[in-house]
């Protein structure tokens, strides 16, 4: 019978998404990182994995199978590693890009990690890698998908929930090919195969390009998982772009370097001054302290730290997620380097449309404007198609001559009885409308509902100001337009037939 598995989605913003995936009894919440441990030996316990809050980590069943293939099918997975939380195995596709052919067909290593009771498993692939040979991606890819498919034929109604590799590199049509072809043989998680170049050579942008294809290739509710994702560059735009679970031994690789995570990169522990963190490991040392001890102790606490930040970055973007302001984490983490910078500014201008669609129309927190990037926020598309429909039938069912519109430099709340528009015979027979700086004017009516009042910019669009505003209104057929003063009096705009200031 097939291990029960559900992807749960609640909360979402852009594409990210805070989910719960359950995979047989055992829950663990998404987004999240998979810590890569060594199926044989390791420096830091499972106990603090456990400890530090991680339900999920990952191992390659390659080097089991190599090394200790009779203790775990003897005594399992999870009794043979410690572990009792969820455990994915990789089938070890990187290992034989490495290190040459494997030593046991896709159906046997997929048989392997079913006896021994893989929660997760990734079906044995070819990784494509960072190749410009096209010829090379479609092989590849198509290799990949064709063990994958007599994987799930064959193993599909074992215990282990079983996850299809996306292949393909830089070439896009064989990423949504590859995509497509997964969802089609009946996998319920995926997982983008090859980044591991690009993000080593901080060509984000590919990255970028190889993510959007795969999720428009896939269903809404299927997870994504993306290997080797373990940096705090990258981690907050791939959720954004609807990543759910990501793996990594970045934690320790880094750490045998004596390379220091930040939320904006590494630092090199030998030319650092201080331990800018307040993590366990670092708030019971110093720099001079950690460079001074043993090297398998300084690696162990480097390893550590690293964890925490890992950790505490998810739980930034969940809770970027749930406050409504994933797009602020984004942006701000992106402008840290030059390469995600320009990732981003290429996601905004050819994908901005994709994001809206899982963006929440309201939110209870303020829209900044601060960037032109900011200007091409999903929540202004939103909001922009949803006022071009309120105006359509405010134009079709006008009645009134009038319209008074009140600029934006004029304090929110608006009331009739506030003073702040001044006085007109017959107020109650006029339309009144507010501006915002980005979206042009808007019925009044719409001013406690965001982002309408809610948008803090010092940014005017060019059809937001007064003079295109008056324009809009009168193109809609109000015979008269009177353009309210500000608060102060201080709104003043040119006489012209039809229009006329309000005020003092």
């Amino acid at each position: 019978m097939v291990k029960p598995f559900s992807f749960e989605v609640r909360e979402t913003d852009m594409m990210g998404r805070v989910g719960v995936m359950t995979v047989g009894k055992k829950s663990f919440e998404t987004p999240c990182l998979t810590p890569v441990i060594h199926p044989v030996w390791r420096d830091i316990p499972l106990s603090q994995f456990k400890a530090m809050g991680f339900g999920i980590i990952m191992t390659n069943s390659y080097i089991l199978y190599k090394r200790n293939r009779s203790e775990a099918l003897e005594k399992g997975l999870h009794e043979l590693i410690g572990f009792d939380g969820v455990v994915m195995t990789d089938s070890g596709g990187y290992q034989v890009l490495e290190y040459g052919d494997a030593e046991f067909t896709p159906e046997e290593i997929a048989e392997f990690q079913s006896k021994i009771g893989s929660d997760l498993a990734v079906t044995l692939d070819r990784p494509t890698g960072y190749s410009n040979s096209r010829a090379y991606a479609r092989e590849t890819m198509g290799a990949s998908l064709r063990a994958a498919e007599a994987t799930i034929s064959k193993f599909g109604d074992s215990d282990t929930v079983w996850v299809g590799p996306i292949q393909g590199g830089i070439f896009s049509d064989l990423v949504r090919s590859s995509a497509r072809g997964l969802v089609k043989a009946g996998f319920q998680v995926l997982a983008l195969g090859s980044p591991v170049e690009l993000m080593e050579g901080y060509l984000f942008s590919p990255l970028v390009e190889m993510i959007v294809n795969a999720k428009k290739s896939m269903p809404y509710s299927t997870p994504l998982h993306l290997f080797g994702a373990g940096h705090p560059l990258t981690l907050p735009l791939s959720v954004a772009l609807g990543c759910d679970t990501f793996d990594s031994a970045s934690y320790m690789l880094y750490a045998k370097k004596e390379r220091y995570m930040t939320e904006r990169g590494t630092l090199q522990l030998e030319r650092m001054a201080y331990l800018p963190c307040s993590c366990p490991v670092c708030n019971g040392t110093t720099v001079n302290d950690l460079r001074e001890t043993p090297r398998e102790d300084r690696v162990r606490k480097i390893a550590l730290h690293n964890l925490h930040v890992l950790r505490a970055d998810v739980l930034r973007c969940k809770e970027a997620i749930c406050e409504g302001r994933l797009w602020d984490l984004v942006e701000e983490r992106a402008m840290a380097h030059t390469s995600s910078a320009v990732a981003f500014r290429a996601l905004i201008r050819d994908h901005s449309e994709w994001l809206v669609k899982p963006t929440p129309l309201l939110k209870l927190r303020g829209l900044m404007v601060r960037t032109e990037e900011d200007t091409k926020r999903p929540e202004l598309s939103l909001a922009r198609a949803h006022l071009e429909k309120l105006m359509a039938k405010k134009r079709a069912g006008r009645v009134r001559r009038t319209a008074v519109l009140v600029p934006s430099s004029a304090a929110p709340p608006l009331t009739k009885s506030s003073g702040k528009i001044g006085r007109v015979r017959d107020l109650d027979r006029a339309d009144i409308y507010r501006i915002n700086p980005q979206l042009g004017p808007y019925p009044a009516e719409l001013e406690f509902v965001f982002p309408f009042a809610q948008t803090i910019s010092d940014r005017v669009a060019a059809d937001s100001s007064v003079e295109a505003c008056v324009k809009k209104l009168k193109r809609m057929g109000y015979a008269k337009v009177l353009v309210a003063g500000s608060a102060k009096g201080a709104a003043k705009a040119p006489r012209s037939k039809g229009r006329r200031r309000l005020g003092a």
